[in-house]
């Protein structure tokens, strides 16, 4: 979430709100931010954004308005509200003329999207056809779902974008499903080069009716002709109501590519060879439980990179739709079907890419929290699989396959949660062999509620449902798996993949942000034994002499304000906030990000970055996500002015180093940057049996160190640029907390008990 959306709102009090904690409040928001629906330079059609929430499916009693106690006042107010629909469409107007930005229209927005572990980019505005608008723009819809597609009525034609004078063809593309028709996003001051994009495509069948708890479905051939000018529907999230623009049928992607390079619908250059540009697919994040792919500004990825390159961003699902966790599940073989869902999109790209102009020999994978825990994933599920890996090299934000908790699904925590869902949904009472017929014949509504409402009971401890599992057979699980032909997604415990060397050697970026946790931890907590609370409840498995070994690294500021480097926290906030911050950070981010890094490096890759990002924003504080703007190069959050001068130069180097890692083949960041500061490759400071003090290893790439442009309660004489890159060695206590958290990886993997066996605690 942005700043001015976070600062704006009371969620971000440290206050509780009504029965609900300060915290609670803080995640429930972001969650909604989810899905308000917006316009982006990456695609334009699917929504405006404005910090305005979609309106539920169900529709308003009308009679339930207060409008005037005659019908006089009735019509007055009616009146009142369409001339102040008419003074937004001039204002909207007046924008377009201002700005010119090409020949649709462009809404600037406020939307920040994060989710329960997952980004907040901001999405800027870009071209769309009036048809395009969302709902709360348009005039009242019947149909329950945007429309994702429709037959065009004429041949592709061209427009004109007033604001660069440059004339658009639309764009084409022909593949086995069909023939589908783009649009052009023009070179604005938003984008750096025009950018075609193709919007709501499917990639699988819907996941409704018989299809929901299914893995996902191909499609059939198809000869007709569709345009590929809005987004297709999101799928449902975990916020309890089903929106407009969401649906079942929700596994789409979106492809951008560089404007002009393609000369038909076969993906061949202008002189008729055969073009392979290289391949980016963005994994969004949403703690499994929120997202969509459109998070990520991916239109202006390619509008700023360096080099040329095809871009994909595309829906997966989430919640209980997607990660249903349990023994029955297990039996069934449709554990993480959301990472099927994944997967069935990189098989569809190596499939399609090349029609778009791309080159399947050289993708790259890249996400941002679950996104980045998907890919961690997706590392060791390959290694494992007879087929070829859909992708040669990945970027991990704030994530990886140890992050967090990785469970069996007959661990404790899951089957509880799997049989409130039912009670939440009234299928308590259903046979275990007719539970998923059951479901399957349910409303979407109610399956979402019911997803709410389990929620809701966790979301405060960080314990959250809906989760990837494991779900290879393994004599801990108390399950017996049907015979089923789906491989496993994650055949092991991930800490066993990474020191068997069950993982794909590949080039990898990976990095965090220095606070991951302020918008995890509780807000109000003040004494050590919250401290200390807050991690039992999180992992019930360790002991005593773990939580005291915890005080040690992370010292009380109350009780040891003198040693504790803990003691300043923002306004409003417990006395153990910095503490908390800094404890979970490591725990869930931190240090699995540097155990990826760790074990590739000594398997032998050489092209391993690791990045920390360092730009604060509130809470003066560099938090969970705020890199995705900056990494994207969007404009609507960097300025066009000099709003953040200093935020651009970390722009220019982020997308620098990014897109260079995306267009070499073997993962070079350093290729093509000449005498520009230089990535140094991460070499890990610990060998296998332990800590290895040499200074030089662990050295890490800096970006925006002591830039707070973003912070809005510094008066604005008082912001500072900051350095745009830097190149530092972890520090003693990320080394020293790192060997604590890595010793005990396997409290929150498997059953939760550090060596399997015996039974787990909840």
């Amino acid at each position: 979430m942005y700043a001015k959306d976070r600062e704006a709102s009371p969620h971000f009090s440290s206050g509780s709100g009504g029965s609900r904690s300060g915290r609670s409040a803080t995640v429930e928001l972001l969650l909604q931010q989810q899905h308000r629906t917006r316009t982006s330079s990456h695609g334009g059609g699917g929504g405006l954004g404005m910090g305005i929430k979609q309106r539920p499916l169900v529709r308003p009693n009308h009679r339930s308005y207060s409008y005037g106690h005659s019908r006089g006042g009735f019509f007055r107010n009616r009146l009142s509200l369409w001339i102040s629909g008419l003074a937004v469409l001039v204002l909207v107007w007046i924008y377009l003329k201002v700005y010119g930005h090409g020949y649709g229209y462009s809404l600037k927005n406020s939307y920040s999207g994060a989710g329960l572990g997952t980004s907040r980019p901001g999405q800027q505005g870009t071209k769309i056809s009036l048809g395009d608008l969302p709902a709360f723009i348009l005039p009242p819809v019947t149909t329950t779902t945007l429309v994702r597609m429709t037959k065009p009525t004429a041949s592709p034609g061209k427009a004109t974008g007033k604001g660069s004078g440059v004339k658009a063809t639309a764009p084409a593309v022909e593949l086995k499903q069909g023939i589908y028709i783009g649009a052009t996003n023009l070179k604005a001051p938003r984008f750096k080069k025009s950018v075609e994009a193709f919007r709501g495509i499917p990639y699988a069948q819907t996941t409704g009716g018989q299809n929901r708890f299914r893995p996902p479905q191909p499609l059939e051939p198809s000869k007709e002709t569709f345009q590929a000018t809005r987004y297709g529907e999101f799928c449902p999230i975990n916020d309890g109501v089903v929106y407009i623009g969401q649906g079942e049928n929700c596994l789409n992607l979106n492809v951008y590519r560089p404007a002009g390079l393609i000369k038909g619908k076969d993906g061949k250059g202008q002189d008729g060879n055969e073009l392979k540009l290289p391949v980016v697919v963005y994994i969004h994040g949403g703690g499994f439980n929120a997202g969509k792919g459109i998070e990520r500004n991916m239109a202006s990825f390619v509008a700023w990179a360096e080099h040329d390159i095809v871009a994909v961003n595309f829906n997966y699902r989430v919640g209980a739709l997607g990660f249903l966790p349990s023994d029955i599940t297990a039996r069934e073989g449709i554990l993480n079907l959301g990472l099927r869902d994944q997967q069935a999109l990189l098989e569809w790209v190596q499939d399609n890419i090349g029609a778009f102009g791309g080159d399947k020999d050289n993708v790259t994978i890249m996400g941002l929290s679950a996104g980045a825990h998907s890919i961690g994933h997706h590392i060791m599920h390959y290694a494992n699989s007879p087929r070829p890996p859909p992708f040669h090299k990945a970027i991990l934000e704030s994530g990886a396959t140890t992050a967090r908790a990785v469970f069996y699904p007959t661990h404790p925590r899951h089957l509880i949660q799997f049989r409130e869902f039912l009670t939440a949904i009234n299928a308590a009472h259903i046979p275990e062999s007719e539970i998923f017929p059951h479901l399957r014949t349910l409303p979407l509504k109610t399956i979402v509620a019911g997803s709410k409402a389990v929620w809701d009971k966790y979301v405060d401890s960080v314990t959250w449902p809906f989760q990837p599992v494991i779900d290879g057979p393994n004599p801990y699980s108390n399950s017996s798996h049907a015979n089923h032909t789906l491989p496993d997604i994650i055949p092991d415990l991930p800490i066993s993949s990474w020191q068997n060397s069950h993982h794909l050697k590949i080039p990898i970026i990976t990095g965090y942000n220095t606070n991951e946790g302020t918008i995890f931890i509780p807000p109000d907590a003040s004494t050590n034994s919250e401290f200390r609370s807050f991690f039992k409840t999180l992992i019930p498995t360790l002991k005593d002499a773990d939580l005291d070994k915890l005080e040690e690294l992370y010292p009380d500021p109350v009780t040891n304000p003198t040693l504790s480097p803990y003691v300043s926290v923002p306004n409003g906030k417990g006395a153990q906030w910095n503490r908390l911050d800094t404890a979970y950070s490591h725990y869930a981010y931190i240090c699995p990000v540097l155990q990826s890094a760790h074990f590739m490096s000594l398997s032998g890759i050489s092209n391993v970055y690791v990045y920390r990002y360092a730009a604060t924003g509130v809470f003066g504080a560099a938090n969970h996500g705020d890199e995705a703007p900056v990494v994207a190069h969007d404009m609507e959050f960097l300025g066009y002015g000099n709003e953040r001068p200093g935020l651009v130069r970390t722009a220019d180097e982020m997308i620098s180093f990014w897109s260079g890692f995306v267009a070499s083949k073997g993962g070079d960041v350093n290729a093509a940057r000449g005498r520009r500061v230089q990535w140094p490759r991460f070499e890990s400071p610990m060998k296998r049996e332990g800590w290895w003090k040499d200074l030089g290893k662990g050295r890490v790439m800096v970006f925006g160190e002591g830039n707070n442009e973003r912070d809005r309660s510094v008066p604005p004489q008082e912001r500072k640029q900051g350095y745009p890159v830097k190149v530092e060695s972890l520090t003693r206590l990320e080394r020293e907390a790192c060997e604590f958290w890595w010793g005990r990886v396997g409290l929150s993997e498997g059953l939760g008990r550090g060596e399997e066996g015996g039974r787990a605690k909840l």
